[in-house]
């Protein structure tokens, strides 16, 4: 009898150690590259459609608009990725602020990063350059 229950506890603690040893689940990836790309193809169309009347194609601006390069970026260094998509989501487009859908927002963002050569991530980073290579 004895000899059973020692059996079964070696038996439970060998199963326990084994799944001690299991890894963890993965961490979570950033996406794809294909996937960041297709955010900023479909970014760069929403601001041609929604942005570039006032801002302008090359995002320069015009007398009336300010311009999405040079001030704009200094404006926004340092700040959190998710301000400036809350501030464009509430504020943007100008005739029909609020309007845009968070996706889309996101993608206009993106959009501007990319533009400004700026690198995707949670801040909004001056000076480095961004590693993201899509094709044309």
């Amino acid at each position: 009898m004895m000899r059973t229950k020692d059996m079964i506890a070696r038996g439970i603690a060998t199963c326990a150690l084994g799944l001690a040893l299991l890894p963890g689940p993965a961490p979570a990836r950033p996406p794809a590259a294909s996937t960041a790309c297709t955010e900023l193809a479909h970014g760069a169309d929403l601001y041609r459609a929604a942005c570039a009347m006032c801002h302008g194609a090359h995002l320069d601006g015009n007398f009336q608009t300010p311009a999405l390069t040079g001030r704009f970026v200094a404006n926004w260094a340092g700040a959190p990725v998710s301000a400036l998509e809350a501030y464009v989501h509430r504020a943007m487009p100008l005739m029909a602020p609020g309007t845009l859908s968070p996706d889309d927002t996101r993608a206009i963002v993106a959009f501007l990063l990319e533009a400004n050569n700026l690198p995707q991530g949670k801040t909004v980073r001056v000076g480095v350059r961004k590693a993201l290579a899509c094709p044309s």
